[in-house]
């Protein structure tokens, strides 16, 4: 037998029956011994739960999550890729800068070795479908430091030079624009100006195949040129 009516929805089914006989009834009802009749049975008040429409989270964060993985995935592999590119060039430099200054020390092994490493960072870090030719037209701006900016003005391609290594290589060359500068500023904004458009290798470039500019008085003649010229 059910029980599922309240004390008070019992007692108004029992209108006009006196306290005591109604408190007795409810006990037999509380024990299921009372059943009213099927006509006078009065129902228990129903509350309707009103159910919220299921979000599938899953299918939610599915859609979120691709994009905001693929965007921080393409940061942290350019970041990483950034990071790799100023790490070979800066070794590449670093062999070189030994090599020049002190050959002396190494055998002819470990020369061999220096160059041919040298060799493999040029590679990896080569300027994607640059080329170079004796004809190209160049500039180049000194600062106040050591740090210069070597631009190949035809192909609008930058490289990071010291002036040691200028000195050492192309001191006495023509078809340059040279430009000295009171600040680095001007240098740091063109190299975030070339870096955007990967036109920027921040190392020096390799004599001869990445630069052509004349080393000599016979390559100016070979230009048409002569010493002196700019």
């Amino acid at each position: 037998m059910s029980t599922n009516l309240t004390y008070n929805e019992f007692r108004s089914a029992h209108k006009g029956t006196p306290q005591k006989e109604i408190s007795q009834l409810w006990k037999q009802y509380k024990s299921g011994d009372y059943s009213f009749p099927k006509t006078e049975a009065p129902k228990a008040k129903e509350v309707k739960e009103t159910s919220k429409p299921k979000v599938d989270a899953k299918k939610s964060t599915e859609k979120k999550k691709p994009v905001k993985r693929a965007e921080k995935k393409a940061a942290k592999a350019a970041k990483k890729a950034e990071a790799s590119l100023e790490d070979m060039c800066k070794e590449f430099d670093r062999i070189r800068e030994r090599m020049d200054k002190m050959p002396f020390r190494y055998s002819k092994e470990a020369l061999a070795a220096g160059k041919d490493r040298m060799a493999e960072l040029a590679k990896l870090t080569a300027p994607a479908g640059y080329k170079c030719s004796p004809t190209d037209s160049w500039k180049i701006w000194f600062g106040p430091t050591s740090l210069c900016l070597l631009i190949n003005t035809t192909n609008m391609m930058g490289f990071r030079v010291t002036r040691g290594w200028w000195q050492k290589n192309y001191q006495t060359t023509v078809y340059v624009d040279r430009e000295l500068l009171p600040n680095n500023d001007l240098i740091k904004a063109e190299v975030t100006k070339l870096a955007r458009s990967n036109k920027y290798v921040p190392r020096t470039p390799i004599v001869g195949v990445e630069c052509k500019l004349p080393r000599d008085v016979k390559d100016i003649q070979m230009r048409g040129g002569q010493a002196g010229d700019y």
